[in-house]
């Protein structure tokens, strides 16, 4: 069962971290991108800091309360990263296939995409600044749980060098 929770990690993690980005309020400021046909720069919503010090905050309190281990990300990282690449090539055919070819190859309208700028509630969710998101909270979390790992198993006498 801890084999299949470890696969579904990231699609919990990553459905956690788009509540959250959706639920808390955040600032707008003006992108580099711009609308379709326009001049128009895009307007983002940003609340990422305190996305990212909420999941600290819960990844502290699962591993405080007993309820995982501090290392659990560590332990299972391999079906983790497995669940990962699966959710990753879902997400880019869901995103990729609703929308008229770019290219004359479908593996570089895959890798380039063929959408622009994709958002939801009128940028309420900006698919691309959710990626930056869950890219970078998904990776301090495995930062913490590997450090946690190597303090369980080397405590205070582990050495750098």
């Amino acid at each position: 069962m801890d084999k299949l929770f470890g696969f579904l990690a990231p699609t919990i993690i990553y459905t956690f971290i788009f509540l959250l980005n959706l639920l808390l309020p955040g600032r707008w400021v003006v992108g580099y991108a711009t609308k379709i046909n326009s001049d128009e720069k895009l307007n983002y919503r940003l609340n990422g800091i305190w996305v990212l010090f909420i999941l600290i905050f819960c990844w502290f309190l699962l591993g405080y309360s007993g309820l995982l281990p501090w290392d659990w990300l560590y332990l299972y990282r391999w079906y983790a990263l497995s669940g990962a690449i699966c959710l990753g090539i879902a997400f880019s055919l869901a995103v990729v296939l609703p929308f008229p070819a770019v290219t004359n190859s479908f593996l570089t309208d895959f890798f380039l995409g063929r959408a622009e700028n994709l958002q939801l509630w009128g940028g309420k969710i900006d698919a691309k600044m959710w990626l930056y998101l869950v890219g970078a909270i998904l990776l301090e979390l495995n930062i913490l749980s590997f450090t946690a790992h190597h303090a369980l198993v080397y405590g205070s006498e582990a050495s750098v060098g």
